[in-house]
């Protein structure tokens, strides 16, 4: 059992990995998203980030990919159900948001973000939930508390619990699934541009 890793502390997470691995995705892709050979970067692919609730790898699984001049087919999973397929969908975006926290937090924030772009970001992205309670951050955080406070809240900290008080709380699961696509989709230039726009305030 030791290709499957240690298990993850989330039982139905622990499940979508094991369905991920049954059907020989890591194979290609990597238990890790660390692709073998021709097999596409999942980690840092933009259709993948751009997925929602499996709308488009749900898809892609039950059609396949035929060759292309820079990839390896990948097979049909039409034999699949839904659950199955949502499962390795679920798996990935895990994955991926495990993998760029790393990738962001490597290091202390180096690059000289843009406060006028990171404002931008913000109201966009940010600012339905949070214009009110900015006021003094700078104040309150250093630029790495900052930087991990936006990549990983405390609030919204810690493995989903499927206890009837937390799946009732749709609030917070809401907040912890908009903060988990954006955490898989930032650039360290967001990163850095939303630093320096909060140093602002």
């Amino acid at each position: 059992m030791d290709y499957l890793g240690p298990p993850l502390p989330d039982p139905v997470m622990q499940h979508a990995k094991e369905t991920y691995i049954s059907f020989g995705c890591a194979y290609c892709h990597g238990l890790t998203l660390i692709p073998r050979g021709e097999a596409a970067d999942l980690m840092h692919s933009v259709l993948v980030g751009a997925d929602v609730d499996g709308s488009t790898i749900v898809p892609l699984l039950r059609a396949g990919i035929p060759q292309t001049p820079k990839l390896s087919p990948m097979p049909q999973f039409s034999d699949l159900s839904d659950q199955q397929l949502h499962a390795i969908a679920r798996y990935i975006h895990y994955v991926r948001q495990q993998g760029r926290l790393r990738e962001l937090t490597q290091s202390t924030p180096a690059l000289a973000g843009d406060s006028a772009a990171g404002k931008a970001y913000f109201d966009e992205r940010c600012s339905n939930c949070h214009r009110g309670d900015l006021d003094g951050i700078s104040r309150k955080y250093d630029t790495v508390t900052l930087r991990d406070t936006i990549l990983t809240p405390g609030r919204l900290a810690g493995s989903t619990s499927f206890a009837v008080p937390s799946v009732e709380d749709e609030r917070t699961a809401t907040a912890r699934q908009r903060h988990a696509a954006l955490l898989e989709n930032y650039a360290p230039e967001d990163v850095a541009n939303l630093i320096a726009y909060l140093k602002t305030k």
